[in-house]
């Protein structure tokens, strides 16, 4: 897998999570409020996104580094 998919997988996985939860959640909690999907669309899923990038970001990150100090025979 190539860089750029191991930065995006977590950031996608996070945010299905997130915008699930978002989406779902108030459906389920409280079935009266019209705009509760919104959470999901708005606030939950981009910040889900965002988290998982940024995790993507530190794990390659992390194994970059980890390549550079282990010796090649």
């Amino acid at each position: 897998m190539n860089t750029f998919g191991r930065i995006l997988k977590p950031a996608l996985i996070v945010w299905a999570i997130a915008f699930s939860v978002g989406y779902f959640g108030p459906i389920y909690w409280a079935p009266e409020a019209n705009q509760g999907p919104l959470l999901g669309i708005f606030v939950t899923g981009p910040i889900g996104f965002f988290v998982g990038l940024a995790w993507g970001i530190y794990r390659e990150w992390r194994r970059r580094a980890q390549q550079q100090n282990t010796p090649r025979r």
